[in-house]
């Protein structure tokens, strides 16, 4: 399945010397998210895949477009404001094995983080993708060959014009 993932560039050596990305609970960058992502980790092995007691490695479905459909979403993940920001991140487009990646719905999973954090209700996660998930669907891999990495490019951002001229 065609996949992308917007990473921290240092990600390209790790690529390039270690042949893979592997998550790692030391460079979580929100350490408060570690329960929410513990319980990603156990359904992706109740699936059988097994992260090897690391974080899961997210992406998002579809090509890398190239488009601003990829820079609105790694925007509303990353809040990259200056040129020197959106420099950090490269867009890696993948092509991984349908049996290499967990998909959920990410609105779900925004519920269920809210609720690991902050209380106010049973965190419990629902696993399954609804017909017309209106806040997308997430991939999420044990690790990232790269072998899987069809190509890399920096992150750039929202493009208005482009967006102006698609829709006059």
């Amino acid at each position: 399945m065609r996949l992308w993932t917007v990473q921290h560039r240092a990600v390209l050596v790790s690529l390039e010397t270690d042949d893979e990305l592997a998550g790692d609970w030391a460079r979580l960058s929100i350490p408060s998210y570690r329960p929410a992502y513990e319980e990603m980790v156990a359904e992706m092995a109740r699936r059988g895949l097994d992260c090897r007691g690391r974080p899961p490695v997210w992406a998002w479905p579809g090509p890398d477009t190239r488009d601003n459909t990829v820079a609105v979403t790694a925007e509303a993940l990353l809040c990259p404001q200056t040129d020197e920001e959106f420099a950090r991140y490269v867009v890696l487009d993948l092509d991984v094995p349908d049996d290499m990646a967990m998909l959920s719905s990410y609105g779900r999973w925004n519920d269920f983080m809210e609720a690991v954090l902050l209380g106010g209700g049973p965190a419990i996660m629902d696993w399954t993708i609804g017909q017309e998930e209106i806040a997308g669907v997430q991939a999420c891999l044990p690790c990232l060959p790269a072998e899987y990495v069809l190509g890399a490019r920096p992150l750039e951002p929202f493009d208005w014009a482009k967006e102006e001229a698609e829709n006059s």
